[in-house]
């Protein structure tokens, strides 16, 4: 650690909130798609692209972003982004047409993505390299916790107040939390490269990605992300209500179990990979687990809710393992360029959701039959079924990828 274990404690923490912040965010249109269809008069589609500008606005920020923090720090850049962030969730609950909540969703995008690289940064300079992955995975856990609430605390106001108000305190609460890191969070002495010069960064940037590796191991982690963003984040809360007649709430809550789920596994296979000396074997494990639980889910008839909702849950936490993807990706790359290595893998991860989700909602309405309830679109049991073929594919493919990448924890052998 290069400061006191308070101040170093401290940064993580607000690190850490504002990654729940930026999950909470992630997911919140799951649980607002019948009544962003009716409000918005649009289909599946378009909410499918509504929700993935997020990820598109999120991704492209990603290696400017690491660039950033690896040059100045996280605090700055991290506090102006949860400012921007909380603009745009003002400017989507008050949008009276898809225009000014596609600008409003943006902005959240942009804003929220700074927070898991400031997070991986934040843990990378002021811990050691044995608690790197598992103060990691404890990150994406308190992320995906926003998820969960995103799911069940956003489904339940969504129904109580509605969800423009639901929109409005997110927009205060950001506001809050992007003061406090101005005013008490401080980057370290030894944090930052201030008087690095740009091109330096950059010429390592571009050094660590001619690496096939590091491609390998962020588009396995991306496709590998997948099923998380396509159920997890979008579709699983209409699939639950109109396939296996759930109410808002038992939809939220099921689906959240597969978020809190990937939160739970991100954290324990942290502490099992520090353990073992090991990155890519649990990754794989994980990736494969997923597939055959997913398939159980969504093709094996006659589950009750609760079984869904537990196995969801293992589901969750076996592709968790894709924590372990940025930890590789960092471990692949020299020093001052670990937070530029951090934005590349997490820019490809986050990209999955801007491509799968619409994509999704687009085998969707391309079998929609033309039924409706409420002003929203009724998709049918196997329409559904059709287009989340999606998701065993991708966790398969991850494991393809993930498979040729050679070990680079304590116990491998392809350290820089």
């Amino acid at each position: 650690m290069t400061e006191p274990r308070a101040a170093a404690h401290l940064a993580w923490a607000l690190g850490a909130a504002g990654f729940f912040f930026a999950w909470f965010h992630r997911v919140t249109p799951s649980v607002m798609v019948d009544h962003l269809m009716a409000d918005f008069a649009v289909g599946g589609t378009v909410l499918g692209t509504l929700s993935a500008l997020y990820f598109w606005a999120y991704a492209g920020l990603q290696i400017p972003i690491g660039v950033f923090v690896d040059r100045w720090g996280p605090r700055r850049p991290f506090g102006a982004a949860l400012l921007v962030a909380a603009i745009g969730a003002g400017l989507f609950a008050m949008a009276g047409g898809i225009e000014l909540a596609y600008l409003g969703r943006l902005l959240i995008g942009g804003g929220a993505a700074f927070a898991w690289v400031a997070l991986l940064k934040i843990t990378a300079t002021h811990f050691p390299q044995e608690k790197v992955a598992m103060l990691s995975g404890a990150g994406m856990f308190i992320g995906l916790c926003g998820g969960l609430g995103g799911q069940i605390a956003a489904g339940a106001l969504v129904d109580t107040i509605g969800w423009r108000a639901t929109m409005w305190g997110t927009a205060a609460a950001g506001t809050a939390l992007a003061l406090l890191v101005w005013t008490i969070m401080r980057d370290p002495a030894g944090d930052t490269d201030g008087h690095a010069r740009m091109g330096d960064l950059l010429a390592d940037l571009r050094a660590a990605l001619v690496r096939p590796a590091v491609w390998l191991v962020s588009l396995g982690g991306a496709v590998g992300a997948a099923p998380l963003f396509i159920f997890g984040a979008l579709w699983g809360v209409p699939y639950l209500m109109q396939v296996e007649d759930a109410s808002r709430p038992e939809a939220a809550t099921a689906t959240s179990m597969m978020l809190f789920g990937w939160g739970v596994g991100a954290f324990l296979v942290g502490w099992i990979s520090d353990r073992i000396g090991r990155r890519r074997l649990p990754l794989i494990i994980g990736m494969a687990t997923a597939a055959l639980l997913i398939v159980v889910v969504l093709y094996v008839p006659g589950l009750p809710l609760p079984v869904i909702g537990v196995l969801l849950f293992i589901c969750g936490a076996c592709s968790g393992t894709v924590v372990l993807t940025y930890i590789i990706a960092g471990e692949l790359v020299a020093g001052r360029a670990q937070g530029g290595a951090f934005g590349f893998a997490n820019m490809l991860i986050i990209l999955s959701g801007a491509v799968f989700q619409p994509v999704a909602g687009w085998l969707l309405d391309r079998q929609w039959d033309g039924a409706m309830v409420g002003g929203a679109r009724l998709y049918k049991p196997d329409v559904y079924g059709d287009a989340f073929l999606l998701l065993p594919a991708a966790f398969l493919l991850a494991m393809v990828l993930i498979w040729r990448v050679r070990e680079t924890g304590p116990a491998g052998t392809d350290r820089p």
